[in-house]
């Protein structure tokens, strides 16, 4: 599947977040449950969504350029 038209750019970039958000919500949960206080385990799980959705866009469009 082509990733470059129009039509599938949304799809992709809905999955590639809907993923980065999982990873989020998983890491935060993580940290909280090991004890970390609410502020760093919400900036972990920011974190962690922020470097997921970076490298999975990335990843994207070196894979379909």
């Amino acid at each position: 599947m082509n990733g470059n038209n129009a039509s599938n750019r949304g799809v992709w970039l809905a999955i590639i977040l809907l993923a980065s958000l999982c990873v989020a919500v998983t890491s935060g949960a993580i940290f909280y449950l090991l004890g970390a206080q609410p502020a760093a385990a919400l900036g972990v799980g920011g974190a962690a969504f922020m470097g997921s959705a970076s490298l999975g866009l990335a990843a994207h469009r070196f894979l379909t350029e």
